[in-house]
């Protein structure tokens, strides 16, 4: 199974990547007529993340919403323990990010509540290695929200208010919202497809994008064929003995933003999880945007935030994250960006200065 990427490693460049965005047309999503929703819960943006609370009796989990996650996931800990979910046996459990398997129970159903908004995960993962999965992870939460938490309902996300909405599945929001996209799904697994010219690219080429709500990042590239050619052109501006890909950036519009110098990460190696598809689109972007994911009408709505101001309220945080912590070279392409000082920010290490 594909689990989320967090990384345990974040780099914060200065001037070198302005991380701006600018607006072609927007507009708020329009509320006339909008259908009801069936719970309205308050969310936090934590690294550009969605997490929010619910409660097992009376104990209070934090969860991460992760549209890559095949299955929700319960990390074993005093919580946990107190909650004693009933368990239906004991499974290996395979984490491709990260190299290896761990323990972990399958749990029959676990009733869930927020407010007066009733939720029963049936057939979540409880992970018993929790203390070194979940320091891998980096994980600031108890439990991942799932692809069958997105089968029971059409989510909407309101990042600008901190809000998350939920109406029954098939809803249709697509006319209170300036932009669609269609999803498409492997199995519950959902992806985007792009038509695009990257800076090292000779001519436009389709690319599948997992769309992982779980990657804090913007985008990654999981191609040879891109590494190859992002390698070959580019002026290296920090080059890593233990490189396992390329960091540059690209002008990149999605949905009806335009964003200019956004991290990009060019994996070295196609990860096992990849699934033949060309990389993932991941959170920071959606952030930007009041959002809905759409898995029974196979969609991903948007319209962008906007400032008191009248200009997109940027909410990016200015961070590159890189999927597995991986050391990689920084590349930048013509017209050259002028070398300005960069700072490096290590988990666990000495911040330094180059």
């Amino acid at each position: 199974m594909k689990v989320l990427l967090n990384p345990l490693k974040l780099a914060c460049l200065f001037l070198l990547f302005s991380g701006t965005f600018q607006a072609v047309a927007a507009s708020k999503p329009t509320t006339k007529h909008k259908p009801t929703a069936l719970a309205e819960i308050p969310v936090d943006i934590v690294n550009n993340r969605v997490q929010f609370t619910m409660t097992v009796g009376n104990t209070q989990l934090v969860i991460l919403l992760d549209t890559g996650a095949t299955s929700s996931i319960f990390f074993q800990s005093e919580k946990l323990a107190a909650i004693a979910p009933d368990i239906s046996g004991k499974t290996r459990i395979a984490f491709p990010a990260l190299s290896r398997s761990v323990n972990g129970w399958r749990i029959k159903a676990l009733t869930m509540k927020s407010g007066a908004f009733t939720y029963i995960s049936r057939g979540g993962l409880l992970i018993e290695e929790q203390n070194s999965v979940a320091a891998q992870l980096d994980a600031q939460y108890e439990v991942i929200f799932g692809q069958d938490f997105f089968r029971s309902y059409t989510v909407e996300i309101d990042p600008a208010n901190r809000e998350m909405r939920l109406y029954a599945p098939g809803t249709d929001l697509k006319p209170h919202y300036n932009s669609s996209h269609r999803l498409f799904m492997e199995g519950h697994t959902p992806h985007i497809k792009v038509f695009s010219e990257m800076p090292w690219e000779e001519r436009q080429t389709s690319k599948a994008l997992l769309l992982d709500t779980g990657y804090p990042g913007s985008m990654v590239l999981w191609s040879e064929r891109h590494y190859r050619q992002a390698k070959r052109k580019g002026q290296i501006v920090s080059q890593s003995q233990q490189s396992t890909g390329i960091v540059s950036h690209i002008t990149l519009r999605f949905g009806v933003l335009e964003f200019v110098n956004i991290p990009v990460f060019i994996a070295k190696h196609v990860p096992q999880q990849s699934m033949k598809r060309d990389g993932l689109v991941g959170a920071s972007l959606l952030a930007q945007y009041w959002h809905v994911i759409d898995f029974a009408n196979a969609r991903l709505l948007m319209s962008p935030i906007y400032g008191t101001s009248g200009t997109p309220l940027q909410i990016i945080d200015g961070l590159i994250y890189t999927p597995n912590n991986e050391d990689f070279d920084l590349k930048t392409y013509y017209p050259e960006v002028p070398r300005s000082p960069t700072l490096y920010i290590h988990a666990n290490t000495d911040t330094t200065i180059r």
